[in-house]
């Protein structure tokens, strides 16, 4: 992050890809062109998907989505029959470790459970049902 004259320019690195957000496009311009003295790069536009995340801009503000990330999930695990609910869990249900049959693919539970905590990004709501599954890993 740095804070300019002009306001504040912020940086995100993953790996090899950068977003670039910023108070005015003439501090983007100045960035631009220093980084692309120094590093081979591409200018992809307005930032759409990342991480699995999807970024929807307007003039009333951002939203951030992992419908697709959610889609994929679904599909990987051989769930994409299941029916959606209202609410992800009980009120008061009590999980036991001694009860039910075991999980034969232990690796597999832990993936799902790590997609579910991926997904608390824009699914806050979802925090406490997936504390909840996740005490059994």
């Amino acid at each position: 992050m740095k804070k300019t004259n002009n306001g504040i320019v912020i940086i995100v690195i993953y790996v090899n890809d950068l977003i670039i957000t910023r108070d005015n496009d003439v501090d983007i311009s100045d960035l631009k062109k220093v980084l692309k003295q120094k590093f081979k790069m591409k200018d992809l536009g307005q930032l759409h998907y990342f991480l699995g995340i999807e970024v929807i801009q307007s003039l009333k503000g951002i939203w951030l989505l992992q419908r697709q990330y959610a889609l994929n999930k679904l599909s990987k695990y051989g769930m994409t029959g299941c029916k959606p609910i209202s609410i992800p869990l009980e009120k008061n249900v009590k999980l036991s470790v001694d009860e039910g049959p075991l999980v034969e693919d232990t690796t597999m539970y832990k993936c799902i459970v790590g997609s579910l905590i991926y997904m608390t990004i824009t699914r806050p709501d979802l925090s406490y049902v997936i504390r909840v599954v996740s005490q059994f890993m």
